[in-house]
């Protein structure tokens, strides 16, 4: 059965989060460790609160970590102190009893996406990167899935070298943004995602943009198809967790939910 969340914001409290969704009626959070008010100490420091919270309210949690990691950068020694920043993450979410953890699989920070050769490089590097964490995670009985992250308005590269990573790391899965995979290619690209990765698919973020820019807007206020995705999804049988990354307002993310439930339930 879906269920329904939202992703916290980095600059409020997580505490202050879960009380907010709860009161906007959705079944999760979706915690996100990340600067400045999501650290791993921050929210070592706040677990308690965090379980009584969750526990109080009937909510569970997802982890979700920021876009910026460079799991895939040639800098030996920054891709090794990002591993260990890595188990830091899956060890916060292990004691925050979160069992799905997600990475971005992103590689627009310098030059590195106007250089041709260094994409494989850097793929090769964010594989064996992953694995390392994959293996340490499965200590901790945490399953890691891989975000799917688009350069804006680039959209030479994505879903072939995301699919090596998805390829090559045995036990990872792919948590499916739709609206990135929509700037990658279109309606097409999200169909491509959602075929090719049918069975590995466990989680969902749902936004809208028009097209050029991750704009997180709600459901049909940009170009994307939601009628045909829901469709595509039903085609899987998904029914798994869906987050509305919508940043213009509370009042546009619940209603980007009722949006996806509708069409949901008329198909």
């Amino acid at each position: 059965m879906l269920k329904f969340g939202l992703l916290t914001n980095p600059l409020i409290p997580v505490t202050k989060e879960i009380c907010r969704f709860t009161k906007l009626g959705f079944d999760y959070v979706e915690i996100g460790i990340e600067e400045p008010a999501a650290t791993p100490k921050i929210l070592l420091k706040q677990k308690n609160q965090i379980l009584e919270l969750l526990s109080k309210n009937k909510m569970f949690a997802i982890g979700h970590t920021a876009y910026w990691v460079h799991f895939g950068t040639s800098h030996e020694k920054g891709r090794i102190g990002w591993i260990e920043e890595g188990k830091d993450m899956i060890t916060t979410a292990s004691n925050l009893k979160i069992n799905l953890l997600n990475f971005h699989f992103y590689w627009g920070y310098g030059q590195t996406r106007k250089f041709p050769p260094a994409i494989p490089v850097f793929t090769k590097n964010f594989t064996i990167s992953i694995n390392q964490l994959l293996d340490f995670a499965k200590k901790k009985k945490i399953t890691l899935m891989l975000e799917n992250v688009p350069t804006e308005k680039d959209t030479k590269y994505g879903i072939k070298e995301y699919s090596y990573v998805i390829n090559n790391s045995p036990g990872l899965m792919v948590h499916l943004d739709v609206a990135h995979a929509f700037i990658e290619g279109g309606m097409k690209r999200v169909r491509d995602y959602i075929k090719t990765f049918s069975d590995k698919i466990v989680h969902l973020h749902a936004h809208d943009n028009h097209g050029e820019d991750d704009e997180h807007l709600p459901l049909g206020d940009g170009s994307i198809d939601y009628e045909k995705i829901v469709h595509w999804l039903k085609e899987i049988n998904y029914d798994k967790t869906v987050t509305f990354e919508v940043f213009t307002s509370d009042r546009d993310a619940v209603k980007s939910r009722e949006f996806f439930k509708k069409l949901w339930n008329k198909l």
